[in-house]
């Protein structure tokens, strides 16, 4: 009589299956952390998480965490750490909530590839009119030698603006004023709105005076001393100011008793800010009410 001999069947049971899946994924959390933010792929179709930034297979460092307005700056660094290079590298960089920052992305450097051992920096050039934080999503994604990698991080920098940042004006009733600014006084640029008679029965037309480039605004100096040196300008002795107007920080002071082409008792008092730029048309419609600058015909 011949015996057969049976292969045993392996079968395992659901809970099992269950415990050996959940116990391969601790394993691999010990060697790559966890968290929902990255992904790897092997070719093996193997997906895993990575955590630890600076020592994960795309090692991720932040390098600074202010940025000056206009400057070209690297901001954070991406290291390949995988056996093999990252032919195609691409990061792409964004502002991760708009709404809460009125900083904008001039341009981004980024490296295209990254070689096996390599580090690269992606650069950032933001403009800003103060200093504000400014959170920055970056959005890593790679491939090579049969791997591909994603990475998603948010860096939160300062943006500092060129010269000093500018808080205020004081003027000394409508004939003279001076710039308040946080911190040391540098040169800005800036346009003067002047009335060139003093504005009793009102006005139709108002001088612009701009100081910008070779010509800038110095922050340390009376209003009046510098628009008389603007040969350019065309103004007698007799004129007054009506706003002060600062482009690059999107706001403008306006003189408190400016009231639509008439000063209402002219005295000295501290400017009503109007968050962004203006025109003539706009000056001459606009009045300060309670402390607000009001156009005429808007809504209140």
């Amino acid at each position: 009589m011949s015996t057969a001999t049976r292969t045993p069947t392996v079968r395992v049971r659901p809970l099992r299956a269950l415990s050996l899946v959940l116990a391969f994924t601790a394993a691999v959390g010990l060697i790559f952390g966890t968290a929902g933010f990255t992904a790897m792929e092997a070719d093996r179709g193997l997906s895993v998480n990575v955590t630890d930034d600076e020592s994960a297979y795309l090692g991720y460092e932040a390098v600074t965490d202010e940025v000056h307005d206009g400057e070209p700056t690297a901001v954070v660094d991406y290291r390949n750490q995988f056996g093999s290079d990252l032919e195609e590298f691409d990061v792409d960089v964004s502002i991760a909530d708009p709404e809460l920052t009125d900083a904008a992305i001039r341009s981004v450097e980024t490296p295209s590839s990254l070689d096996r051992g390599s580090a690269a920096p992606v650069s950032v050039t933001l403009s800003c009119s103060e200093e504000e934080p400014v959170a920055l999503l970056f959005r890593a994604d790679g491939n090579g030698g049969g791997v591909s990698v994603s990475l998603d991080r948010v860096h939160t920098v300062t943006c500092v603006p060129k010269g000093p940042t500018v808080t205020g004006v004081t003027f000394n009733d409508a004939a003279n004023g001076r710039v308040i600014v946080d911190g040391g006084h540098d040169e800005v640029s800036a346009e003067v709105w002047v009335a060139e008679t003093p504005p009793v029965e009102g006005v139709g037309d108002l001088t612009e005076v701009t100081f910008d480039g070779d010509d800038p605004f110095d922050t340390s100096d009376k209003i009046r001393n510098q628009v008389n040196n603007v040969s350019s300008s065309g103004l007698t002795g007799n004129w007054t100011i009506v706003a002060v107007e600062f482009p690059d920080r999107n706001v403008t002071y306006l003189h408190p008793e400016w009231n639509e082409g008439v000063y209402d008792t002219p005295k000295t008092s501290d400017g009503v800010a109007y968050d962004g730029t203006v025109d003539e048309a706009f000056l001459l419609n606009a009045s300060v009410e309670n402390g607000e600058v009001v156009e005429d015909g808007a809504d209140n």
